[in-house]
């Protein structure tokens, strides 16, 4: 099956913390997938039964009716698009990656088909019992239900994915969102780290954010060393936005990153640094220790 076995290649020093977490995971994920597979099936033989009974008042052709065969209509594509349309999405998320890999991006696919699907099964409900035989609450508990139980199963999955200690996840590929820390950035600056490469994608500048965001990819493996410091009034700008501005180094723990080519400063938690180290080690060679005498 889909859920069944771990996506992407993980370490055997990790497999088991690994294997842990996705076996917590991909209930939320079966729930979530079953429940709206419920909706879906429910709302077609609602549909069904609802046109079948009403089958002598809906000519295929002709004035009487066809306001109804397209209500109808419209309530068979509200139900059937959205799990195909959001399964072709996750075929092209960024860069290509399986969403399986991706946890920070799963509550969207719940958020955007459940609430539709919802409606749905509730537009069928209506067509196979009429209007005004509800009560005025009925609608709301299904709109309700059908939205809260894959976005909450969902939510769960996430966070059993993504619990601490995230470095458990650095022998894997599941692709890792973390924010950098600004105090004025409003979590529009964070870092990406994904199979081969670490993305940092930062838009503010001394408390006001740029147009465009500014992106700087590093590929996991040019990274030669890694370690962790506090920072200090020295330190330069660690970011430059697409305006000219530079991104000054905030108080904290600051994760370096040295590469064959340059270093780069990242101000994320001081714990990120061994979840880098181990990402990168499943590229072949674990990164030397940056030994900064007690800096």
């Amino acid at each position: 099956m889909w859920l069944d076995e771990v996506p992407g290649r993980v370490d055997p020093r990790a497999r088991d913390a690994v294997e842990a977490r996705w076996s917590r995971a991909r209930w939320g994920l079966r729930v979530t997938a079953f429940c709206c597979a419920a909706e879906l099936v429910v709302s077609l033989l609602g549909l069904v039964w609802a046109v079948v009974a009403k089958g002598s008042s809906l000519p295929l052709a002709g004035p009487r009716g066809t306001q109804d065969l397209v209500g109808y209509a419209f309530i068979a594509v509200l139900v059937v698009l959205p799990m195909p349309a959001a399964a072709w999405g996750a075929k092209r998320s960024v860069d290509g990656i399986d969403w399986r890999p991706t946890p920070h991006g799963w509550l969207l696919y719940p958020v955007v088909v459940g609430p539709l699907q919802a409606l749905g099964l509730l537009l069928a409900l209506i067509a196979v019992v009429g209007n005004g035989v509800l009560s005025w609450w009925q609608p709301v508990l299904v709109l309700v239900v059908g939205t809260a139980i894959p976005v909450l199963a969902t939510a769960a999955a996430r966070r059993a994915m993504l619990r601490q200690p995230l470095r458990e996840l650095g022998g894997s590929e599941f692709v890792v969102q973390l924010p950098l820390r600004s105090p004025h950035s409003g979590g529009q600056d964070s870092l990406l780290l994904t199979e081969d490469r670490l993305r940092l994608t930062v838009r503010t500048a001394a408390g006001r954010p740029a147009r465009q965001p500014s992106t700087k990819d590093i590929e996991l493996s040019a990274i030669t060393e890694i370690g962790t410091r506090s920072s200090t009034p020295e330190d330069r700008a660690w970011a430059w936005l697409a305006d000219g501005r530079g991104v000054s180094v905030p108080p904290g723990d600051v994760v370096v990153v040295r590469t064959r080519h340059d270093a780069q400063l990242l101000p994320v938690d001081a714990e990120f640094a061994e979840l880098l180290r181990a990402r990168v080690a499943t590229r072949g060679r674990e990164p030397m220790r940056i030994d900064f005498g007690g800096c």
